[in-house]
């Protein structure tokens, strides 16, 4: 390779090594051995006449002109590499990055990933679980799925589908408050709250939305259960521990089983799940490929 091959190519180790903080986690991602990724970052250093990290014992530290050289490469260089990739295999090989809300990921995408992965079979799909959002800048995801208000800025994105709640029981806890005669044993109940997605607000938020629509007013925190994943608040639900919360289009499954009953009225959350990827990238055909697939899904929903 000519000088700015090599630069080039020791400033991606050098973005991968920043990333994880490690050349162990960065060799691995490069497909190196340790030492070859120890030598790149010490040729760019000699290179560049600065140090780029703070060797420690047990690991790295970015220095300041390396935390500079790191912020411009976040929005150049993993684009510049991405494009190429793209052209290269028309977007249908590679990776897809995928950030995306736990119980979305559990109960609503996994029982229909497989028709994607069958659609494009040379597609290598990475998810990355987690209930608060991703930031695009530090963590190489192409897209991501999250519960919101659709507020976005800076972003590209697209609402998919609006959400409900619903507050469920078993038949069960709904006969020993005798909900099925009117909800006025309704202040009895141990409210299950669900806090996956919405760590920007309190609590009790969801509950709070259905008293305020539903023109009741009981303490919801007197008796509650709390929990920051939506399944184990349906799980808890499941188990005849209380009345949990529920968004229905997550849950609709247990609805339909008859595990869970909905003997309350239903309201709109307000908020929604969003697919979000940035602007700019929602042209790429990766994007247009899952965007087009999971539209499809919503339609025979």
């Amino acid at each position: 390779m000519d000088n700015k091959q090599t630069l080039i190519a020791n400033l991606y180790s050098f973005s991968v090594a920043a990333k994880f903080l490690s050349f162990t986690l960065a060799a691995e991602e490069l497909c190196l051995t340790q030492g070859a990724v120890s030598q790149r970052i010490k040729k760019l250093e000699q290179e560049l006449g600065f140090k780029l990290f703070v060797r420690l014992t047990r690991k790295l530290e970015l220095t300041e002109e390396g935390k500079r050289i790191l912020g411009v490469l976040n929005t150049s260089l993993d684009t510049v590499f991405s494009e190429i990739e793209d052209i290269r295999f028309n977007e249908l090989r590679g990776e897809l990055y995928i950030g995306i809300a736990p119980t979305f990921a559990h109960l609503w995408l996994m029982p229909r990933l497989a028709s994607f992965q069958s659609r494009y079979p040379n597609l290598n799909v990475k998810i990355r679980v987690k209930a608060s959002k991703l930031d695009f800048q530090n963590q190489p995801v192409d897209l991501a799925i999250y519960y919101g208000d659709a507020t976005h800025a800076d972003f590209y994105h697209q609402r998919l589908f609006d959400e409900t709640l619903v507050p469920v029981c078993t038949p069960q806890y709904a006969r020993s408050l005798n909900l099925n005669t009117g909800d006025k044993q309704l202040s009895e109940a141990c409210f299950l709250h669900c806090t996956e997605s919405l760590e920007f607000l309190s609590p009790q938020a969801e509950w709070q939305t259905w008293l305020k629509e539903t023109n009741r007013k009981i303490d919801v925190m007197s008796k509650k259960y709390v929990f920051n994943h939506e399944e184990l608040t349906m799980l808890a639900a499941k188990n005849s521990m209380g009345i949990a919360m529920g968004r229905y289009q997550l849950i609709k499954p247990y609805l339909d089983s008859g595990e869970l009953i909905a003997p309350l009225e239903t309201v709109d959350s307000g908020l929604g799940y969003d697919l979000i990827c940035p602007k700019g990238h929602e042209v790429r055909p990766r994007f247009n490929a899952f965007s087009l697939w999971i539209n499809e899904q919503l339609r025979v929903c």
